[in-house]
């Protein structure tokens, strides 16, 4: 009995020490597309290390089942040069080593890429909001010449009065807020905003002022109308330089899925009011269907957001259609909703990131960062995600944010006009 006692014992120690304890390296080299870590193994063992390497993915806590790149076996220290990434994109990389016990990982660590500078895109987000005052003067001309939509419902009332508030710091980005009726002219004197479309999921034709998800994406008459009154729009002296969503909750909201994916271990939340499958939380991508029974899902958004571009582009449309990520305030914006949320938002910036010449305006990153670059972020279920800060949130009276957070908006739009109207930026 005592040899077998001893037996099990030492079973018992070897498989428990013989899964590798490893270090992650500090990030170093870090580029536009490529990065180096590496690690190291910090257990005694004497069991051989058969394979070891990093690991990397845009989510936290990245393994070998995710993007890998290996340095082979044996336990001395190993670096690693990751290539084909992003510019201005975050990234977790973390350490791993292997032997016949098991995987063992190193701490994940966040690093993300530089800018490129070379690149025309134009995404409007927090890294430019304080050079909205950069714009020449020519530049602040054109502006004036332009009218630009973002149809929604009440956060997008934080993008019209974010602009007001600019004008009554500085009377030179003037601007004309229209919240109903028949939309302003052209006209020289002044940006032109409001939530103005023709038709929208309810109504053929006319002025409509309250636009959400089911007239942008979810679904199809909705969508033909929204075509049709841009093209209205644009034969009946009414040009429209830009025009986006202004997202809800519709992300965040409501009853979320009753199963959990397998792969980002989070249910699906938000609603898709008027969609094929009527009102229901919707996920990533058309692979969510088996857990959501919805069609509609993320990457609905994009596909019909690419579809306006499209239509613009092949009618000789002048009007740029641009992204736009969804709102971080509200009880749904942290735990699991919240998270869910982040990983959305996160598909639209991959998303335009593919193709230079989209273009994004990112609602929820200018509002996750201060004036002073601090940023705010929470935690579900080990996973850190950005959501919108104090000073931001404020008291919540203008489309559910302060003025603060309005006002950042206002310099971040003024940017990104400047920048469609011919602005290098």
């Amino acid at each position: 009995m005592g040899i077998v006692m001893l037996f099990f014992c030492s079973c018992k120690g070897i498989n428990s020490s013989e899964v590798p304890e490893v270090r992650t390296l500090e990030i170093f080299d870090i580029r536009e597309t490529s990065a180096k870590s590496g690690g190291e193994i910090t257990s005694n063992l004497s069991s051989a290390v058969i394979d070891k390497g990093i690991c990397w993915d845009r989510q936290e806590n990245p393994t070998i089942s995710d993007n890998y790149i290996s340095s082979g076996p044996g336990s001395s220290p190993w670096s690693n040069t990751i290539t084909g990434l992003n510019p201005d994109a975050e990234y977790h990389v973390r350490a791993y080593a292997t032997t016949d016990h098991g995987v063992g990982y190193g701490e994940s660590l966040a690093f993300k890429t530089i800018s490129s500078a070379s690149s025309t895109q134009i995404i409007a987000d927090h890294s430019v909001v304080d050079k909205f005052d950069d714009i020449p003067q020519e530049y602040i001309d054109k502006v004036k010449e332009m009218w630009v939509v973002v149809a929604g419902e009440s956060h997008s009332q934080a993008y019209r009065t974010g602009l007001l508030l600019l004008e009554s710091l500085n009377s030179k980005y003037s601007v004309s807020v229209v919240e109903g009726g028949t939309p302003e002219g052209y006209t020289t004197a002044n940006l032109r905003a409001s939530r103005a479309t023709w038709g929208d999921y309810g109504t053929a034709s006319g002025w409509i002022y309250n636009y959400g998800e089911e007239d942008w994406f979810t679904n199809s008459t909705a969508i033909t109308r929204t075509k049709a009154g841009i093209a209205y729009c644009n034969t009946h002296n009414l040009s429209i330089a830009a025009i986006g969503f202004g997202w809800c909750w519709d992300h965040i909201d409501y009853t979320p899925s009753s199963t959990y994916d397998p792969v980002y271990g989070c249910r699906w939340w938000g609603t898709s009011n008027n969609g094929p499958e009527g009102a229901r939380a919707w996920g990533l991508d058309a692979g969510d269907y088996s857990i959501t029974g919805n069609s509609v899902s993320l990457d609905t958004y994009l596909s019909v957001t690419q579809s306006y571009i499209d239509y613009c582009s092949a009618n000789g449309y002048s009007t740029k259609v641009f992204f736009t990520t969804a709102p971080v305030d509200g009880r749904y914006a942290t735990g699991e909703s919240g998270y869910q949320g982040w990983l959305k938002m996160e598909r639209i910036r991959d998303y335009v990131r593919q193709d230079n010449s989209r273009i994004l305006f990112d609602y929820a990153d200018i509002l996750c960062y201060d004036d002073n670059g601090a940023g705010t972020t929470t935690t579900w279920n080990g996973h850190t995600y950005p959501v919108i800060t104090p000073t931001n949130l404020g008291d919540g009276t203008i489309g559910h944010i302060g003025s603060a957070g309005a006002l950042r908006l206002g310099k971040a739009m003024w940017w990104m006009l400047a920048r469609i109207a011919g602005w290098n930026g």
